[in-house]
């Protein structure tokens, strides 16, 4: 079955609302649905391999739009511990961390039950925290 995924960070000027696809088995709950993009995630990190040093045209491009234009070099071949990952993603929704809603509509339990259908939209909302002055 096949999902889309949203994801949006409140403190970016320009939102980039793009869907990400992805492969899934039935799920019944956020929990494993969380999972199961978290362990994808965590496969294509440690996966990854750059071996291209310039950045293509529609690549600076792309970059600009979003607001930083890099090269996405990754410093340490450090692998990501996919249970870990998974701990970690299920911790901050249980924070408030980020919000899921699944349409329209938002998920704030990891355990109750979730009703997916191929071409299901999820969007991704990380809440940014605030600090500074009171004035």
């Amino acid at each position: 079955m096949r999902i889309y995924a949203k994801v949006k960070s409140i403190g970016k000027r320009k939102p980039v609302l793009e869907l990400h696809p992805f492969d899934i088995t039935s799920v019944d709950t956020l929990r494993q649905l969380i999972t199961q993009i978290v362990k994808q995630n965590v496969k294509a990190f440690n996966e990854e391999r750059t071996f291209t040093m310039y950045l293509l045209e529609e690549d600076i491009e792309t970059a600009f739009e979003q607001g930083k234009v890099g090269f996405n070099y990754k410093y340490s071949d450090a692998k990501q511990a996919e249970q870990a990952a998974i701990d970690e993603a299920l911790s901050a929704f249980e924070d408030g961390i980020y919000k899921v809603l699944h349409g329209d509509v938002e998920l704030t339990k990891l355990d109750a039950p979730l009703h997916v259908q191929d071409g299901s939209i999820f969007t991704f909302i990380k809440l940014t925290m605030l600090s500074g002055r009171l004035w």
